[in-house]
Formats: C-alpha cells, sequence, structure tokens
C-alpha cells in the first residue's frame, strides 16, 4: 500500500518530504521570507549596532568646585580618554543631576573644593563619582574609564611630589598589579555580543517555523493524506526530509554569520570551526527535538508557535553568557539548564573566543544532541499517530 509521499521506502519518503516543502515555501510569500530576507535584515540590524565595537566618547559631566590647576587638568584628561567626553562642565550638582537625567550624561564627576590644596599639602583628596545604574553597561564603562584616568593622574602627582619634596627619592611602588586580559582583549562588544546575538536570532527563527511547518499540516488536516497510510519508517523519514529543509537553510545563514565576524570584520575563530559549526547543527536539532515534542504534545500550530515563541526568546537571558548564571535564583538555574541554547552559548565561548580543546566541547554537543533524543521520542510518535486521528485536525 503506498504510504508516504506515495511509497511505503523511507530512502523515498525523506526527498519527497524535502519536495514537498519546498513546493510550498515557493507558493507561500511569507514563509519563504521567515527563512530569507528576514533572518538577514535581522541580522544586518544587529551587526550595525554593534559595528563600532568599543564604547566610545562617552557623555559625562564635571563638577569643579575647586577651580584650580590640578582640577583643570583632570577635567582636560577626562576628555581626552577615547571612551569619555565631558559634555558638561555645570557649576552646581543640581545642574549636573538634571544632564543626568535627560539622559545628557551617564556619570557625575565632582571635584570638591579645596582640592589642589589638599594635594599640595601632601594629603589626600576625595573625588566622588556618581554614575547612572539604569544604563549599567554604558554607566559601567565610563565608571572604569574615569577610575582608570584619576589612578593614572594620581601616580603621575604622587612621584611629582615625592621629587619636589625629597630630590632624588623617587622610585616605583614596591607592589604593582599587572592584569592581563585573556580573551577579547579588545573588549570589542561586537565580537561579545554579535556572535551571540546572531545564533540567538537564528535559533529562533528556526523553531518558529519548523514549528509552522510541522503544525500546518495539523491545521490544514494535509497530515492524514501525508503520512496516514505511510509505515512507521516512512513516516519517519518523510518528516524529516520536510524539517530537513530548514536545517539546511539556517546552517547556510550560521556559515554566513560567521563569516562575516571572522572573515570581514577580522574576529578569527580561535578554536575549531569544524567544532563550532557542529554546535551550531546540534543546536538546530535540539530546536527540532523540543519542536517535535511541543507539537506532539499540544497538536495544535498556535500552541506551538506560542510556547516556540517563549521557550527560544528566552534563550538569550538565561544562557549565561552575558549575566552570570551562576548568581541567579535556583529557578533562573535549572530554565536555563532547560535550554539549548546555554550550551551552545558555552560551545562557541570555548571554540570561538577562548581556543579551547575539541574535546573540551564535546560534552555541549551530546547536551543538545539529549534534546533531540528526548523530545523525538516522545513527540514524533503523536505527530504520526496524528495522521490517523482525524479529530484533532483543523486547531489552530
Amino acid at each position: 500500500m503506498p504510504g508516504a509521499s506515495g511509497t511505503a521506502e523511507p530512502a523515498a519518503s525523506f526527498p519527497e518530504g524535502w519536495r514537498r516543502e519546498i513546493r510550498f515555501l515557493r507558493s507561500s510569500f511569507w514563509d519563504l521570507s521567515l527563512i530569507s530576507w528576514i533572518p538577514l535584515v535581522l541580522m544586518a540590524v544587529v551587526s550595525i549596532q554593534m559595528s563600532a565595537g568599543v564604547m566610545r566618547d562617552l557623555p559625562i559631566a564635571v563638577v569643579d568646585e575647586d577651580g584650580g590647576a590640578i582640577a583643570r587638568e583632570l577635567t582636560r584628561r577626562l576628555d581626552a580618554a577615547p571612551g569619555l567626553h565631558v559634555a558638561a562642565r555645570p557649576t552646581d550638582m543640581r545642574e549636573a543631576e538634571r544632564q543626568v537625567r535627560v539622559r545628557a550624561a551617564y556619570a557625575i564627576v565632582l571635584i570638591p573644593r579645596e582640592t589642589g590644596r589638599t594635594i599640595l599639602r601632601g594629603e589626600t583628596a576625595d573625588l566622588t563619582v556618581f554614575y547612572n545604574a539604569s544604563y549599567s553597561t554604558a554607566s559601567g564603562a565610563a565608571l572604569r574609564e574615569v577610575g582608570n584616568v584619576v589612578q593614572v593622574y594620581a601616580a603621575r602627582l604622587a612621584m611629582e611630589q615625592t621629587a619636589a619634596i625629597v630630590p632624588g627619592k623617587v622610585r616605583p611602588p614596591p607592589i604593582a598589579a599587572q592584569t592581563t586580559v585573556l580573551f577579547n582583549s579588545q573588549g570589542s562588544y561586537e565580537l561579545q555580543l554579535v556572535a551571540l546575538l546572531h545564533p540567538a536570532l537564528l535559533h529562533l527563527i528556526f523553531m518558529v517555523a519548523v514549528a509552522s511547518a510541522l503544525g500546518r499540516e495539523l491545521r490544514d488536516g494535509t497530515i492524514g493524506p501525508w503520512l496516514a497510510d505511510a509505515p512507521r519508517t516512512a513516516a519517519v523519514a518523510a518528516v524529516a526530509g520536510k524539517v530537513a529543509v530548514y536545517l539546511a537553510v539556517f546552517m547556510g545563514w550560521s556559515v554566513m554569520a560567521t563569516g562575516y565576524l571572522a572573515g570581514l570584520r577580522g574576529w578569527p575563530v580561535l578554536g575549531s570551526s569544524l567544532m563550532l559549526f557542529a554546535g551550531y547543527a546540534a543546536m538546530y536539532l535540539a530546536y527540532l527535538g523540543v519542536t517535535l515534542l511541543v507539537t506532539g504534545l499540544t497538536l495544535s500550530m498556535g500552541k506551538a508557535l506560542s510556547v516556540a515563541g517563549i521557550y527560544a526568546g528566552a534563550s538569550f537571558a538565561f544562557a549565561g553568557a552575558i549575566f552570570p548564571i551562576e548568581s541567579a535564583s535556583r529557578f533562573a538555574q535549572v530554565w536555563s539548564a532547560l535550554l539549548p541554547y546555554s550550551a551552545f552559548a558555552k560551545l562557541l565561548a570555548e571554540q570561538w573566543m577562548m581556543g579551547s580543546p575539541v574535546a573540551v566541547s564535546v560534552s555541549q554537543i551530546f547536551v543538545l544532541l539529549a534534546f533531540l533524543v528526548v523530545g523525538a521520542a516522545v513527540g514524533l510518535p503523536r505527530y504520526i499517530a496524528a495522521a490517523r486521528t482525524p479529530a484533532v485536525w483543523g486547531r489552530r
């Protein structure tokens, strides 16, 4: 008896499932758009926004209550720092706070009265820096830059004062700490964020596209003529051929995204490129497993799409790549472990930025494939069985 795609042979069912999905995509503008120009536009927007790489000219306000030569020199040095720009020099704190409230400055540097005299007496003068924690990333960068400028200027003043008071006694400090950046030494937000945001966008669109492809057959009732008469192995092959279209397309996008950063922007993969692409493939297979699980359990296109949006959309925030998941609540840690993207983010950092041995990242591949095994084992039999259950067809 004819099975899936008109044959009972799994070898023939796979290519027919592939051709079936290609035919549909050619006839549906928006479904084709979802996997063609929409990912390109979204990745381009992210790339353009992060192309500067390092934060420059962050606006700050300096309130100089002292007015002396040391205060003026410190203000000049702050403005000359590449990461800072003294956008305002208000005369009092009330005006400086207004600058922060209207987002004209991220931080305020207060130079109190008598700062110059205190330093000339050989005592320690205290500066106060106020920063807007509502914009923690930008304010944190400005705060670090201010600290570096003040530290360097303070060291120079200390040496000059010592030389003036006790000539010939200037010597380096007895203990000095040297900080060495191991990875991403440029501190580039482009490398850190774009490398993570591109796969975050791609896996979200991938899951939505696959949920739509599988759920559409249920919604339109076409799953019956497609799979009802097929033997189990032929039906599995037909479904595999259908979703393989999306796996191939999104692997292509992954190669393009990696080529953009590594080739065009000059951020080379320090580890194994093959392991990185294996991680991409395993991530897509993991989200395929989750999609099969959700679609098989709900047997509803609308519910599957809703879960896909929530589940994949939350991946970036809980992956631990930007915010340390170790400091989060137990719920956040468990939720992070239940997201395939968390394992992929670790693999990406290990292979792209850290140059870790391949053996270090193999465990992440196994974690990702576990999502596929569990999801397919539970969801795929229910999805295939729905081909013989007309009562579940037509659900929105």
